[in-house]
């Protein structure tokens, strides 16, 4: 199995999971590149809490209270042997109305510098309610407008925290691939696999962009399904 490869900078890995009424669950990842030391497991406990607490603030009211965000995972990934912290908890979505199925999503684009061909860096969130639709498949204008504005407040106050010796932290994208590899199966079919960098490459996120779109995650009908 190939290794995955470290970060070029120091950086926390943040897991954000989330649980709906019927018990099903979704997930929000991403990283912080730190400029001090390695964080203790009681610093990365400390930021989970902070994550969570900043993410009440911000996220809260625009999330159906369908859904809840129950689990904040950071884990020092600078090295393979970085250490981890974990809140648990139930902080609810405070958008009222109709919910929207549990596979549809809000989807949050990463706006970084640089240019290449491909898929950009976005997150998924818990979507807001039937109310916030503009047509079956698009939200308003004032609620992707909200998508943009939360992951803005919320990695700003993020990147201002100040957790034990770990200095500044900021928000940014990390790319594992380059490229791809064909790959021969017994068969004798080819396939192309993603190759992995050396390291892990950053790009700084410098903006938000909502999107109009709602977006579909088709695994959490299926994932807890007899």
């Amino acid at each position: 199995m190939t290794v995955v490869p470290l970060p070029d900078v120091p950086c926390v890995r943040c897991r954000l999971i989330y649980t709906q009424t019927d018990g099903l669950k979704g997930g929000s990842r991403f990283y912080l590149s730190y400029t001090g030391s390695a964080p203790s497991g009681a610093n990365c406990t400390t930021l989970a809490g902070d994550i969570a607490s900043q993410w009440n603030t911000d996220a809260a009211s625009w999330i159906n209270s369908d859904w809840a965000l129950t689990e904040v995972d950071v884990l020092d990934i600078a090295t393979d042997s970085g250490l981890s912290g974990q809140w648990t908890g139930s902080n609810a979505g405070s958008r009222g109305g109709t919910p929207l199925p549990a596979q549809c999503a809000s989807g949050i684009e990463y706006d970084i510098s640089r240019r290449y061909r491909g898929g950009k860096p976005r997150m998924y969130s818990p979507p807001g309610c039937t109310g916030d639709l503009a047509t079956a498949a698009t939200y308003v204008s004032g609620f992707v407008a909200g998508l943009s504005a939360w992951p803005l407040a919320f990695f700003t106050a993020i990147e201002a925290l100040d957790v034990g010796s770990m200095g500044t932290l900021d928000h940014v994208n990390l790319s594992y691939y380059k490229g791809f590899t064909n790959i021969t199966n017994s068969s004798g079919r080819e396939r192309a696999v993603p190759t992995y960098r050396t390291t892990a490459l950053h790009d700084p996120v410098v903006g938000y962009a909502g999107k109009t779109e709602v977006a579909s995650q088709r695994r959490r009908r299926t994932a807890t399904a007899p």
